[in-house]
């Protein structure tokens, strides 16, 4: 492993503060120095043009250069040419994460600061952010990918944040862990010194000691950048940053299990967390001769090493040094990194077979990507788990500002959280090229010993197998295993299908999927943030009718011909014409769900279902597609069924005005009302003779209730325990509750101080989840807002009590 050489310090007198500085100054531009040269070394000749021009395209704002845009503001302190006339607006620009790191790889990206100190204008900072932007497509057009972040020292010690969660951003979800990360990993490209990395303190208070010098003369802070000190380091961060490294798990899995272990060991050593930053700058500052890899990959993976052994954990340290060697040599160039990874693997005591599988993850097929999700998701819940837990020991609030708490529990939940008939998704950046030649779906029967329900083979069916010991997924219907199949890639227009099953034929099936595959895309668009605010309302909709169950097949066809048909009904007779409905959609957060029903009041449910799956006054799904498979009355039944979803779509979604709408259908030789209603849509499925022995009847959405604001139907998402807050004139308060199926309850007048109910009431909520072992990860956690008048409009925001951020731990 490469390592840098700090020469021993000669001087046999003390040194001065001004020496001491001039000699930390020297070891880090060699620092510098080593990791620039570490990130060249092995890296493409486009990556190094990149970095080489950098700097300059910053400073400089020239019509012939990249980047140019019109008054934009520029100028790099310290910089070798001048700009302008004008005084620099950048103090400095520092790459930092895997940059001369072990882990860097072609596929790395570029993190890069873009640190000011003075104030900018809306406009300046639009003027900026354009410029930023031409430079990031003229380096993606390169095949190298930049991350800027605008970065104001005073106003990032003062935790003043311009920017919510988004992919690059992390709001307020850590702010010393982020610190942390940039002091161990900076490379400064141009401009200002680091201060802190440069300052001994001693004994002395951070601050105390940068005023004491300055007001010496021989600290002149204008040609230093400083980000401030860990003084203040809150256990209270250790919530939004685990938040963070999770969501950031969902595009890049491996680099985020080994960081939220990171965390895991800083919170063994609170309150005096051992923070690899501070062990970097007490190497940088040691007055001996120093050899060190100052790597700070390497570093994470030693801290988190030594953090699993001494807790005797072999299994999660064996997924660590799986991560770690993915994360590391996939793309690597670099034949020192690669000699480094070999070491490392010799000293684990790997098997050449396990090194080998790891090598050909591009060749993994669907049941060893499999594995990997489950041994990735496993690590980084588990790591959540515990840091939660810890937490919890010192009841801390979190940190975390409200409105990224939402964000962030709202994407981890329609990633993470396991509910009936969701479909889960293999992350790509496991394995992409996942499609079989062969698949079979095999149905097992009731009464004999295997589990009754549908097994998927990833290969043609053999003379014999044991599906019980040869099956990649089971699932109780075949809709939910197809889409499995086909959202995860595995089954493709060029999978040869095979089917072993009493109940449904192979053309049937070939059929169904050839229309999931022309109307319904399988890979998502990706979702925008503002649309992770509005509730999972449904995208896209596919209603197949008879696909498993035909009650037309088993009928003469002479009856067929000559009967009169009254929509589900062939003449007298009690058999109805629907036997099953099976519905398949992907909501706003890209989730894809299934559901299905059998017998003759399948198609009740399902309207019901569809019905209470449509929120009020939210936009119609942009596909809606109804296909049936019936061998006779095809046409026919796919029309009435299609008419029936979208009126209950339509009714829903508001665009059907009428104060109530009663459609009586006759179904089985029995009359059914469908009510419908403007403020609760299809609320009512009943016989017409009242008989009330139905499993459909009077199933209702609570959230509906007259006495709830409309504003608060509107927003409602399943999954959560929301509050909304209403202030009355007299100084009390409302509070409207929505459990996670959305059901209402209403507490009028209430008195005493709302932060105190909302930590009474996270608290509570806390302790519950802590009980339960089984949820590893459940992101349903209590979400509070508060309704706001304005001009007779109501809206909602995430509420704020006193500045001070409550929220469950």
């Amino acid at each position: 492993m490469r390592e840098l050489t700090l020469p021993l310090n000669h001087q046999d007198m003390p040194l001065s503060f001004a020496e001491r500085l001039a000699r930390a100054r020297d070891r880090i531009d060699c620092l510098d120095r080593f990791r620039l040269q570490n990130a060249i070394a092995g890296s493409s000749p486009a990556f190094q043009h990149i970095v080489d021009l950098l700097p300059a395209l910053i400073h400089f704002n020239r019509p012939d250069m990249v980047g140019y845009v019109d008054n934009a503001p520029c100028g790099i302190h310290l910089f070798d040419s001048p700009q302008t006339s004008s005084p620099p607006v950048f103090d400095g620009l520092y790459a930092m994460g895997s940059i001369g790191s072990i882990t860097q790889t072609v596929y790395s990206d570029l993190d890069l600061w873009l640190c000011h100190s003075s104030a900018l204008s809306e406009n300046a900072r639009f003027l900026i952010h354009q410029k930023l932007h031409l430079i990031k497509q003229w380096a993606n057009e390169l095949g190298v990918e930049l991350n800027f972040y605008l970065m104001n020292p005073t106003e990032f010690k003062a935790k003043k944040y311009h920017s919510e969660v988004t992919e690059e951003h992390n709001g307020s979800a850590q702010h010393f862990f982020l610190l942390d990360e940039f002091y161990r990993s900076a490379v400064r490209l141009a401009g200002k010194r680091i201060l802190w990395l440069h300052l001994d303190k001693g004994n002395q208070k951070y601050n105390d000691v940068i005023r004491q010098y300055a007001e010496q003369g021989v600290l002149n802070l204008d040609e230093w950048i400083d980000f401030g000190d860990f003084s203040e380091l809150s256990i209270g961060e250790y919530f939004g940053a685990s938040l963070w490294q999770l969501y950031k798990g969902i595009d890049s899995p491996y680099k985020s299990a080994i960081k939220i272990l990171l965390l895991e060991s800083y919170a063994e050593t609170y309150p005096k967390t051992d923070l690899i930053s501070k062990h970097f700058k007490k190497l940088l500052l040691w007055e001996q001769s120093v050899s060190y890899h100052f790597d700070p990959y390497l570093a994470m993976l030693e801290q988190v090493t030594a953090y699993l052994v001494n807790r005797k954990e072999w299994l999660r340290l064996n997924r660590l040094r799986s991560c770690f060697y993915i994360k590391a040599n996939d793309g690597q160039h670099d034949p020192l990194r690669k000699q480094a990874l070999q070491m490392l693997v010799k000293e684990w005591g790997w098997r050449e077979q396990d090194v080998q599988c790891l090598n050909n993850r591009s060749e993994w097929k669907i049941k060893q990507a499999m594995l990997q999700q489950q041994m990735l998701v496993e690590q980084l819940l588990q790591s959540y788990r515990n840091l939660i837990h810890f937490a919890r020991k010192f009841q801390i609030d979190p940190s975390i500002m409200p409105q990224d708490t939402d964000i962030l529990m709202r994407k981890l939940y329609s990633v993470f959280e396991v509910v009936p008939g969701k479909i889960p998704l293999i992350n790509e950046k496991i394995a992409t090229q996942l499609s079989e030649e062969h698949i079979t779906f095999v149905e097992v029967s009731e009464g004999v010993s295997t589990k009754p329900g549908w097994y998927m083979i990833n290969h043609a069916p053999l003379s014999l197998y044991d599906a019980r010991l040869r099956h990649v997924q089971y699932h109780k219907n075949i809709i939910k295993s197809v889409a499995w199949a086909y959202f995860n890639g595995v089954l493709n227009v060029g999978t040869h299908l095979h089917l072993a099953s009493r109940t449904l034929r192979l053309d049937k099936l070939r059929r169904f999927i050839t229309d999931l595959r022309l109307s319904f895309p399988a890979k998502a668009p990706k979702v925008q943030r503002e649309e992770m605010y509005h509730p999972n309302e449904i995208r896209h909709l596919v209603v197949a009718v008879n696909l498993v169950k035909d009650p037309t097949q088993s009928l003469p066809k002479h009856k067929l011909e000559n009967a009169q048909l009254d929509l589900f009904n062939l003449g007298s007779s009690e058999q109805g014409l629907i036997g099953s409905i099976s519905i398949i959609y992907r909501n706003m957060w890209n989730e894809i769900l299934t559901q299905h029903f059998e017998g003759n009041d399948a198609i009740l449910k399902g309207l019901k279902f569809i019905s209470n799956k449509i929120y009020r006054n939210s936009a119609p799904p942009q596909a809606v597609n109804v296909f049936c498979y019936s061998d006779y009355l095809r046409n026919t039944l796919q029309k009435s069924v299609k008419d029936l979803v979208e009126r209950c779509i339509t009714v829903q979604i508001g665009l059907i005005f009428q104060k109530e709408q009663i459609q009586t259908v006759r179904i089985a030789d029995r009359k059914w009302q469908l009510i419908f209603s403007k403020n609760k849509g299809l609320t009512e499925i009943v016989q017409e003779n009242g008989a009330d022995n139905s499993p459909i009847s009077r199933q209702k959405t609570y959230v509906a209730n007259a006495n709830i604001p409309k504003a608060i139907a509107n927003f409602a998402s399943e999954g959560f325990l929301q509050f909304f807050f209403e202030d009355n004139t007299d100084e009390s308060f409302n509070v409207y509750v929505l459990d996670k199926t959305n059901q209402a309850e209403c507490y009028y007048y209430c008195t005493g101080s709302k932060s105190a109910k909302i930590a009474k009431i996270s608290r509570l909520y806390a302790d519950s989840f802590s009980d339960n072992t089984d949820e590893l990860g459940s992101f349903n956690f209590p979400q509070f807002y508060r309704l706001v008048n304005h001009n007779g409009e109501i809206s909602i925001l995430p509420f704020k009590p006193n500045q001070k951020h409550l929220y469950p731990l």
